[in-house]
């Protein structure tokens, strides 16, 4: 009975501490210039750890490219994907952005998906962009509500990796990881 409650006890514990470190990312990512955001996620971008990089097998689509905003361009004629390690399944891939496949969004009328989180579950989400805008990515979500805005991809990027490293440092100082 009692390994249960402290088993317990430290799960809830290990739930504050993410959290409070998440808030404080989040918070701190929320601040950043597009400059300062995009210095940081390409050099966290090179953490294999969290992202798998595909280079760009060929020329994207130069009417496709004009509709993204600038800082999405820099890295769709770079790369074919940014996946997110840990969410590989043979049947649909990784979750990330995926720019060799820029179509219009499912979830909502004007946006260009650029990549995809969680499909075929009640969490799908469509990483998009509005079509024709200079700046802005949103997520958009199959059963949540409103769509959560990004200043920039690299606002996106820095998000998707301090979750996963946030994660991560909290599993290990709490013995989980």
């Amino acid at each position: 009975m009692f390994g249960w409650i402290k088993w317990l006890w430290k799960q809830l514990q290990m739930e504050k501490v993410k959290s409070q470190r998440w808030e404080a990312q989040r918070q701190r990512i929320a601040r950043l210039s597009v400059e300062q955001a995009r210095e940081e996620a390409l050099q966290v971008l090179q953490d294999e750890r969290v992202f798998r990089l595909v280079p760009a097998s060929g020329v994207r689509d130069a009417q496709i490219l004009a509709q993204l905003p600038a800082d999405v361009q820099e890295l769709a004629v770079q790369y074919d994907r940014i996946e997110l390690v840990g969410t590989e399944d043979e049947w649909r891939g990784a979750d990330g952005l995926d720019f060799s496949q820029i179509t219009p969004a499912e979830l909502r009328e004007g946006f260009l998906r650029i990549g995809r989180l969680a499909p075929d579950t009640d969490l799908y989400t469509e990483i998009a962009v509005p079509q024709g805008e200079p700046a802005g990515v949103y997520e958009l979500y199959w059963t949540l509500g409103e769509p959560k805005l990004y200043p920039s991809i690299y606002h996106w990027i820095l998000n998707e990796y301090w979750v996963d490293r946030v994660l991560r440092e909290v599993e290990e100082e709490f013995g989980e990881g």
